[in-house]
């Protein structure tokens, strides 16, 4: 069956998997996994099946943890992530995940296919993707696999790009070849204790906002963060301005700036939540907003700061507190 780590689509079109989802047609393959349209054959509807490479250690332990967790994350009251409806693998080897069905690619197919976006596109995928992380982090769950191949575009003819994230669960399972895979489809329906309010301590939130800052810089440069550089800035016109990413030069900063506090570890500047990472999106999508106007049309809070002002009569430097502009 395909190779050591994924499984070919000559494997998978026309199979029955886990004796309820016959495999229909393909949506994209890409090496972070393959995703599928489905029929359950059970309840008569079409549902989006997503085989991943292939991962060892599969103890039934760990697959009850990571449904649970995908469970858990399912019910968040949150537009932007997936439900999931079932986990399980195939031969024991290859983990796959069924979800609700919608048309759509991952941001990794687009971003191979178109290389790097602009700002009018990253900009509201980005403040999707920190406004679900924020909810989930409420509820005391972390994703813990944030990426590009784990980020789903969904085509909405109602709507703008629509994000939703799927891989809640996936960062449970082992990576390794420690315990051997098990046999067969493990499901489980095991549910969450529901005693004390969980919580996500700072590391994990972090882990989260650092995974965000990296697929922000990919989706705007095309190319993953060169982890040798100590600031997004220093690179911020060989990358962001090369790329195709556009937009004024007041919000390429901007962006950098945030990514900057997602990736780079400064107690002084990190972020410590994603409502910071939220509130500072929203900020710069309004201003990106106000600068791609007319001058004439813009704020006139936004045009005196990013416009040079005219000089103003009989004022000088350090007092003004009341400006009369003058010709």
């Amino acid at each position: 069956m395909g190779n050591d780590n994924l499984l070919s689509r000559d494997d998978v079109l026309g199979r029955l998997i886990a004796n309820r989802y016959l495999v229909e047609e393909t949506c994209e393959l890409t090496a972070t996994g393959s995703s599928y349209r489905a029929y359950h054959v059970a309840e008569d509807r079409a549902v989006l099946l997503r085989i991943l490479p292939a991962r060892g250690g599969m103890t039934r332990e760990a697959c009850r943890r990571a449904l649970t967790l995908a469970e858990r994350a399912s019910a968040l009251p949150s537009p932007h992530v997936t439900r999931t409806l079932d986990v399980g693998f195939v031969a024991g080897r290859w983990p796959f995940v069924v979800s609700e069905y919608s048309k759509g690619r991952t941001l990794a197919a687009v971003v191979s296919q178109t290389g790097a976006l602009g700002i009018k596109r990253v900009l509201p995928i980005a403040f999707q993707l920190a406004s679900a992380l924020q909810t989930a982090h409420g509820a005391g769950i972390v994703h813990g696999a944030i990426g590009l191949g784990n980020l789903w575009l969904e085509s909405l003819a109602s709507k703008p790009e629509w994000l939703r994230i799927m891989g809640f669960g996936l960062s449970e399972l082992p990576g390794s070849d420690s315990e051997g895979p098990i046999s067969g489809i493990f499901m489980s329906s095991a549910r969450p204790n529901t005693g004390s309010a969980p919580t996500c301590s700072l590391p994990e939130i972090r882990a989260d906002i650092h995974a965000l800052g990296s697929s922000l810089y990919e989706l705007a440069c095309g190319a993953p963060p060169p982890w040798g550089a100590s600031e997004v800035g220093g690179i911020l016109d060989s990358d962001f301005a090369n790329s195709g990413f556009g937009g004024h030069r007041a919000s390429m900063r901007g962006f950098a700036a945030i990514i900057e506090r997602c990736l780079y570890l400064r107690p002084e500047t990190n972020y410590d939540s994603l409502d910071q990472v939220s509130y500072d999106l929203a900020c710069l999508e309004q201003t990106a907003a106000a600068l791609a106007l007319e001058p004439s049309a813009r704020d006139p809070m936004v045009a005196a700061v990013h416009s040079p002002a005219p000089r103003a009569r009989g004022v000088r430097l350090g007092e003004p507190k009341v400006i009369v502009r003058g010709g």
